[in-house]
C-alpha cells in the first residue's frame, strides 16, 4: 500500500493476466495487517483523511459557440509540482495545508489534507475548510480556459475529434 507513482498503465490484456495475483496478494496483505493490529489497544489515536480527485479540462472556443470544445488537459504532473511547491512556500503550522498527488491519468490530480485528521469534533469542521482551500488553490493555478471539476471520469474519453 502506498502512493501511486508516475508510470505507464498496463493495457487491458496485460492487466487481465495479473488479476489473480492481485486478488490473492491483496487478501493476504489485508489478513497480515489485520493480524498485526487486531490486538492494538483501544486508546490508540484514530487518524483519518479524505481525498478529492480533480479532472483538469481545457475549453476551446467562446461560451455558447457551436464549435466550443472541451478536452482533457494532460498537465497533471506539472500542476502537481506547482501546487506542492506553493504549499511548501506558504507553509503555516497553524493551518492544515494541502498535499497533491498524481492520480490515474495525466489529466487528473488528487488533493488531500497535508496532515491527517484526528478524533476531535474540530476536525469535522476542518474537513470542509480544507476541501474549500484545495479547490481555491487548484483554480487559482489554472488559466481561464481550464477547469477542475471533481469527477473521476470524462464522458468524452475515447471520442475522436470531429470536424
Amino acid at each position: 500500500m502506498g502512493f501511486l507513482v508516475a508510470g505507464e498503465p498496463l493495457s487491458w490484456e496485460e492487466s487481465k493476466a495479473k488479476l489473480e495475483y492481485v486478488r490473492i496478494h491483496g487478501i493476504a496483505q489485508f489478513i497480515a495487517l489485520y493480524n498485526i493490529v487486531k490486538e492494538t489497544a483501544v486508546e490508540d489515536d484514530l487518524f483519518w483523511g479524505d481525498e478529492v480527485e480533480y479532472a483538469i479540462l481545457e475549453t476551446e472556443g467562446e461560451d455558447g459557440a457551436p464549435d466550443r470544445t472541451i478536452k482533457l488537459a494532460l498537465v497533471g504532473s506539472e500542476a502537481m509540482a506547482q501546487l506542492n511547491a506553493l504549499e511548501t512556500s506558504m507553509h503555516n503550522p497553524s493551518q492544515n495545508g494541502c498535499s497533491w498527488h498524481q492520480e490515474f491519468g495525466s489529466w487528473m490530480l488528487e488533493g488531500t489534507p497535508a496532515l491527517p485528521y484526528s478524533g476531535y469534533a474540530r476536525d469535522l469542521v476542518e474537513v470542509e475548510q480544507n476541501m474549500r482551500r484545495r479547490r481555491a488553490r487548484i483554480l487559482a493555478l489554472l488559466p481561464p480556459n481550464r477547469l477542475a471539476p471533481t469527477t473521476t471520469n470524462f464522458p468524452l474519453l475515447g471520442v475522436l475529434d470531429t470536424p
